[in-house]
């Protein structure tokens, strides 16, 4: 009975780990997120960006998701913003059925204007500050 007991126990403890790590923060408007991966601005191939067209961003979503990038990813490259690692992002309201987020930079040169970021990215590379969190 007692080893059952440890074991159920023992069972419901890992359980309980792998929920939390599947729990996705929820994401609001007001929310501020910052940076976390590696990304530098004056690195292109490994910079993490923004873009300045709700649609272009989507579109690099489609490609994503249906591996279709001569259809889906046509997008130039003016229309990006690079960001450095640290750099923060205001939500302001969710676009294309919650798939992209209408954003806010709040860092660097570009600051204080409204770009767009998909949300699987904001997930994978953004955090959300620790203010928001509580």
């Amino acid at each position: 009975m007692k080893t059952k007991f440890i074991l159920l126990t023992f069972i419901f403890s890992f359980a309980s780990i792998f929920d939390a790590k599947d729990a996705q923060p929820l994401i609001e408007e007001g929310q501020t997120w910052y940076l976390e991966s590696r990304s530098n601005k004056l690195t292109p191939s490994n910079s993490k960006v923004l873009y300045f067209f709700s649609n272009d961003a989507y579109n690099i979503h489609q490609a994503r998701l249906f591996s279709d990038w001569d259809r889906f990813s046509i997008i130039d490259s003016k229309n990006l913003v690079r960001l450095n690692t640290g750099d923060r992002v205001e939500i302001l309201k969710s676009k294309h059925f919650e798939k992209i987020y209408e954003v806010k930079l709040l860092d660097g040169f570009e600051k204080n204007r409204k770009y767009y970021v998909i949300k699987d990215d904001l997930l994978k590379h953004y955090k959300l500050s620790k203010a928001e969190e509580s």
